[in-house]
């Protein structure tokens, strides 16, 4: 019994590339320098707003994968709980609501205690329950390999036979002993720097090859993904996504996840069932594609490039005063304003700089916490293609 037992878990090995492993420490050291920079300008209350933006970010990125094409526009609407009348689409911004949720759980749960251990069966069961327990249950409804109607149980293992592609999943029966090899492997505690970014990128396949739920393989896969980039030091404010990379080419992204499914090639591949020389290709994409988003955020969040634009968009604005410009920008550098120090900023009578306030707050360019409190850098939907281009895709 544990001679078969070792045979078909062997089905996922190798869990780590060895084909390529100096080229892989060498790109995770660059990933390691340029995620270290990125937001080290920033002061913690606008650090704080951008990293809100980038996670509704990551959410529309992960969504998009799954064919899910909500707007920004839509999920601010969603997120102030004004959803759409049109349940197909009210369905997709819960979608949305629920990604944005457990994202912030687990990052609020890592950065209270950053040894807590993700590499368990119940914390990725957990990522998958509580993303669906935010959706409402006549939402959750999906269709088999035969059609017929099911409903997904959030953080229920999957009880059936799948087929994914050309790829076919362990058997529902064996689910747990490969979560349980899987989880082993990848312990994070076991790993260094550049070995832990390898792992988050072999484990974000070999979790999708896995397959342990009937439905949101993919959602849960990136959300995981998130936990173990955090857990490595990677992404602890939240300012870049691996899923905006992942979408931008999703074809891509499905080819690389189809040939990492690949058995050894050859008798130079490895010795694992699995080809250890896909392995490696996908873990370079991967890690190639975090240093292009990184670089990419950083450049976008430059308050040299970032102000010029807000520049731009002030003067394109017939009711914003110049005054305006210098507002957000020190609202930015700031992360905060005192209202009573406005009109000394700008150089305005008092009642003048406070209708110029007045207009920045009602647009939403501006928040606060009360109509007395200082006033915050805010980021609303309608500016997101002026202030960040190419944040978002055009259409």
């Amino acid at each position: 019994m544990k001679s078969n037992l070792r045979n078909f878990i062997t089905e996922i090995e190798p869990l780590l590339p060895t084909y390529g492993k100096e080229e892989l420490t060498e790109k995770s050291i660059t990933l390691l320098s340029l995620a270290g920079g990125l937001g080290a300008n920033l002061n913690k209350d606008t650090l704080k707003e951008l990293s809100g933006l980038v996670i509704n970010m990551n959410s529309y990125y992960s969504n998009l994968i799954e064919g899910n094409r909500t707007t920004p526009l839509e999920i601010e609407k969603a997120m102030a709980e004004r959803f759409s009348k049109d349940p197909d689409l009210r369905g997709k911004e819960y979608e949305h609501i629920a990604h944005i949720k457990v994202q912030k759980k687990i990052d609020e749960l890592l950065l209270q205690d950053m040894n807590f251990d993700i590499c368990t069966i119940d914390f990725i069961r957990n990522i998958h329950k509580e993303f669906y327990e935010s959706i409402p249950e006549e939402f959750r409804k999906i269709k088999d390999s035969n059609g017929n109607p099911f409903n997904i149980i959030p953080g229920k293992l999957r009880e059936f036979d799948v087929k994914v592609g050309r790829h076919i999943p362990p058997s529902s029966e064996h689910i747990e002993v490969f979560l349980n090899k899987f989880c082993t492997k990848y312990a994070t505690d076991k790993l260094n720097g550049t070995d832990r970014l390898i792992a988050a990128a072999a484990s974000h396949h070999r979790l999708e090859w896995i397959h342990p739920f009937p439905d949101g393989n993919g959602r849960t896969a990136r959300l995981f993904t998130h936990a173990y980039l955090l857990k490595s030091g990677l992404n602890k404010n939240d300012l870049w996504s691996i899923s905006r990379g992942f979408a931008r080419n999703r074809e891509k992204y499905y080819a690389m996840l189809s040939n990492a499914d690949e058995q050894r090639l050859n008798d130079y591949d490895g010795r694992g069932n699995l080809s250890d020389k896909r392995l490696f290709e996908f873990c370079e994409y991967f890690i190639d594609l975090a240093i292009d988003q990184i670089k990419f955020m950083s450049n976008l969040f430059d308050f040299a490039n970032l102000f010029e634009r807000i520049r731009k968009y002030i003067e394109n604005e017939s009711d914003l005063k110049s005054a305006s410009f210098t507002i957000l920008k020190e609202a930015l550098i700031n992360g905060k304003i005192r209202r009573g120090d406005i009109p000394k900023l700008t150089a305005m009578p008092e009642r003048t700089a406070r209708r110029e306030l007045k207009k920045l707050l009602d647009r939403g360019l501006l928040k606060s916490e009360t109509p007395k409190s200082a006033v915050k850098p805010a980021f609303p939907a309608e500016v997101l293609e002026f202030y960040f281009p190419r944040l978002y895709p055009l259409n």
